[in-house]
């Protein structure tokens, strides 16, 4: 994991996680990060409880497929 804070405004509590092939995953407006920054995250370990947005709202989670800096289709990606 690379990222697990709140600091980039408009996503509240934000983790990023780093997978293979320059391949990133993006999950934000979490309630609580349970993981911190350079954590070794693994296929079903739990990261986050989902909250809301920073400006309100339904609960959700924002979700996001890069590669690089480059924002993809996550249904590629998704199984």
């Amino acid at each position: 994991m690379i990222y697990s804070d709140d600091k980039i405004r408009g996503y509240g509590n934000l983790i990023i996680l780093k997978h293979d092939g320059n391949l990133f995953t993006v999950y934000g407006y979490n309630d609580q990060n349970l993981v911190k920054s350079g954590a070794v995250v693994r296929k079903g370990d739990a990261i986050a409880r989902v909250g809301t947005p920073p400006g309100g709202g339904a609960p959700r989670l924002y979700f996001e497929v890069r590669r690089g800096k480059q924002a993809v289709d996550p249904l590629f990606y998704l199984p």
